[in-house]
């Protein structure tokens, strides 16, 4: 059985009016690891985190997890936990809810409540589970924030989480998932090189460009 690889082959895209692409044109993060993708801004952050996760349609080239190819499968057919810049949680939820929000609707509510103590113990979060995110320092949010994207996947196959200026450096996240699911592919995508140059040990890193300077 293949190891969980994250691999993404001549890959392209739309992003208004550019065609964007990655520099070198093979992304490959194999389990354990962490990578780097570098953007220009926050769009173009989101504009290849949406490709990834089948919110839109590459142009070309083809991504692969653990050995099978994903392009043209829906998003909830992926397994990629996806960490936003800042968290990205409810403010209005408790910690409990916000983890718990991520667990498709089909599940019975016993299922839901298994699932979120799972995850919550595996992340040290059962302390603050009443709690709201308000109440949290910006690393317990992204903790929070990995969690809730771990829970909607009994088995997620890979990590992307987004950095951008403007928001708590994403370095909690990395670190937590290092921690707690060392068995999976890590891609932090940025838009400042200064910030993710003091990751733990990034494996490699990549850059997207215009698709004419690739």
């Amino acid at each position: 059985m293949p190891g969980l690889r994250l691999q993404l082959d001549g890959l392209s895209w739309e992003h208004g009016q550019d065609k964007r692409t990655l520099k070198p044109d093979q992304l490959v993060v194999d389990t354990g690891d962490t990578a780097v993708v570098l953007a220009r801004d926050a769009a173009d952050i989101h504009a290849f985190t949406d490709v990834l996760l089948g919110q839109t349609w590459p142009l070309t080239g083809t991504i692969w997890i653990a050995g099978r190819e994903v392009t043209s499968l829906p998003t909830e057919d992926r397994g990629i936990a996806l960490v936003p810049a800042g968290g990205g949680l409810f403010p209005h939820l408790t910690i409990e809810q916000n983890i718990g929000f991520a667990v498709r609707r089909r599940h019975r509510d016993g299922f839901r409540r298994g699932q979120v103590n799972y995850v919550a113990g595996r992340l040290n979060l059962h302390g603050i589970l009443s709690w709201r995110p308000h109440d949290l320092s910006p690393d317990e949010r992204l903790r929070v924030a990995l969690a809730r994207a771990m829970c909607h996947w009994q088995a997620a196959m890979a990590v992307v989480i987004e950095d951008h200026s403007g928001y708590t450096p994403c370095h909690a996240a990395v670190s937590e998932s290092l921690k707690a699911y060392p068995d999976l592919p890590i891609l932090v995508v940025s838009d400042d090189r200064h910030r993710v140059e003091t990751l733990r040990a990034p494996a490699v890193s990549w850059e997207v460009v215009d698709a004419d300077e690739s």
